[in-house]
């Protein structure tokens, strides 16, 4: 399989792909495609970086501090957990074995330094296929014989070092680090320092600790469906009072359960609107519990807040409409239902995105839990585990035609698109010039207006070389439609239907 994105306006390149299929990461898509057996699919970084928190917090089982560092890296603190396990080898033995469980390939390295441990990880040549351990003191020893661009740097500073042969970080360490910040990007000192351990480098964890928290722990566990509900029925009024003190509501909800087995379950509850209501709240979260098969009795129960935001108020006026005010609000409670019974990435908004060609001119996100970036703190490790997880031009033409007119009062763009544009039989007065009459679902429509053409079209470089003239038409029914000729195959198609 091969992930690709759009790196410049009409181009696209590999971000990742299988192994095996002689491809590398930032070959052109058009390169990439001409060596064949490749599956595509476009690169969403959001779902990644969602997928790559949902690992991280899945990690907790082994740290107690995770980071992340896009696009496909987890760091652990693991800081004096190895004599828990038995040892860092056999920590090592287990997160691996627990990645394969799920399905995944990693490479992973434990060293004094997340620096150290990112470039062990990623350029070593290790005694396991999967994992590396440098011992405690043997950074540099690690280090020496790595190729420079294990230091994390920008492509500009390992291009310049190139040129002047310095391909390993040895030869580096060889040269006085006056010089080094003086002729260089102060980044390369910066990052030679940290996985030396000369300068420290936290991590930062992937997500900050819960401002509002709810325990409680069961004297007896049990799976008994009622009580569990009162349980969290107690501990969604004791969070929302608290949120209401402060006049904050609830975007994101996390619902942890301990079973008595040692093993754990989690759900997230978002929302589209910042929300306290604890009988809506009780609702969306007894949704998702309500489907979940409990693999032994619960021992505890907690309620976190990840997200919270002020809620929203209103000044009532004198003659105030509340209908509209109260639409939006029934508008909201769909949506968290919807997202709750269907899941999150079934409840979404288009967003545009700078595209000519209009398949690709929007996206999709989901409407409900949206996250905000928020800073985080941490402090110094001194051991690090670092997993790398294997996971257009637009150009309008002037009116050449007498049946075409000012698009004036149409709308650039139809409300709705076709899946996939429709290929049609279509008779025009000349054979570039506008249609005159097109067959559609059974029946010749005859065109009374036409406005354009409006050529669309995408670079070379990316790949399948696109280029249409689009035309807005109306029938003599007072149909609209959005037409366009493919200019390479003279195929008529439609596209799109104006409401």
């Amino acid at each position: 399989m091969i992930l690709y994105e759009q790196y410049r306006r009409g181009s696209f390149r590999v971000v990742a792909c299988s192994p095996g299929l002689g491809i590398k990461p930032g070959m052109p898509l058009a390169e990439a495609t001409a060596l064949g057996g490749a599956h595509l699919e476009e690169h969403d970084p959001s779902a990644d970086r969602a997928a790559l928190a949902q690992l991280a917090a899945w990690c907790e089982q082994f740290s107690p501090i995770v980071g992340l560092e896009e696009p496909d890296n987890l760091l652990l603190d693991v800081t004096g957990l190895g004599p828990f396990f038995g040892g860092e080898h056999i920590l090592a033995e287990q997160i691996v074995r627990a990645f394969r469980g799920r399905g995944l390939a990693i490479q992973l390295a434990i060293a004094d330094t997340i620096g150290a441990a990112w470039a062990v990880a990623h350029y070593a040549k290790k005694v396991s296929d999967t994992f590396s351990v440098v011992p405690p003191d043997k950074t540099n020893e690690a280090l020496a014989n790595l190729p420079i661009a294990a230091l994390r740097l920008a492509d500009e500073t390992i291009e310049i070092l190139s040129e002047l042969g310095i391909e390993q970080i040895a030869q580096l360490m060889a040269l006085p680090r006056d010089a080094l910040a003086s002729r260089f990007d102060p980044q390369l000192l910066i990052r030679l320092n940290q996985a030396s351990g000369l300068v420290p480098e936290a991590i930062v964890s992937h997500r900050p600790t819960p401002e509002f928290t709810a325990h409680a722990q069961l004297e007896y566990p049990t799976a008994n469906r009622e009580a569990l509900d009162h349980i969290l029925t107690q501990l969604t009024a004791q969070i929302t009072h608290s949120l209401l003190e402060r006049q904050q509501g609830i975007i994101q909800l996390e619902c942890q359960f301990q079973c008595e087995a040692g093993s754990s379950i989690q759900i997230r509850v978002g929302l589209f609107r910042a929300s306290a209501d604890p009988k809506h709240l009780l609702e969306l979260t007894r949704t998702k519990i309500d489907r979940l098969a409990l693999p032994a009795p619960i021992a505890a129960a907690k309620l976190s807040v990840l997200t919270s935001a002020p809620l929203i108020s209103w000044q009532p006026s004198l003659f105030d409409d509340q209908s509209q005010r109260e639409g939006r609000l029934q508008t909201a409670l769909l949506v968290d239902r919807l997202a709750s019974r269907l899941g999150r990435q079934s409840v979404v908004r288009a967003v545009p995105q700078p595209d000519a060609q209009p398949e690709f001119a929007f996206r999709y996100e989901p409407l409900t839990g949206v996250v905000p970036k928020r800073s985080q703190r941490s402090g110094v490790r001194s051991r690090e585990a670092g997993i790398r997880s294997h996971s257009a031009l637009r150009t309008p033409h002037s009116p050449a035609h007498p049946l075409i007119r000012s698009p004036a009062h149409i709308l650039p763009r139809p409300l709705r698109l076709e899946p996939e544009p429709i290929p049609l039989e279509v008779l025009s007065v000349v054979p570039s010039g506008p249609p005159f009459q097109f067959h559609w679902q059974g029946r010749w429509h005859r065109i009374a207006q036409t406005w354009g053409p409006e050529r669309i079209q995408t670079g070379w470089w990316r790949g399948r070389y696109v280029q249409r003239d689009y035309y807005r038409v109306e029938t003599e029914d007072g149909l609209r439609f959005w037409l366009f000729r493919d200019l390479k195959t003279g195929q008529w198609h439609l596209h799109g239907e104006f409401s």
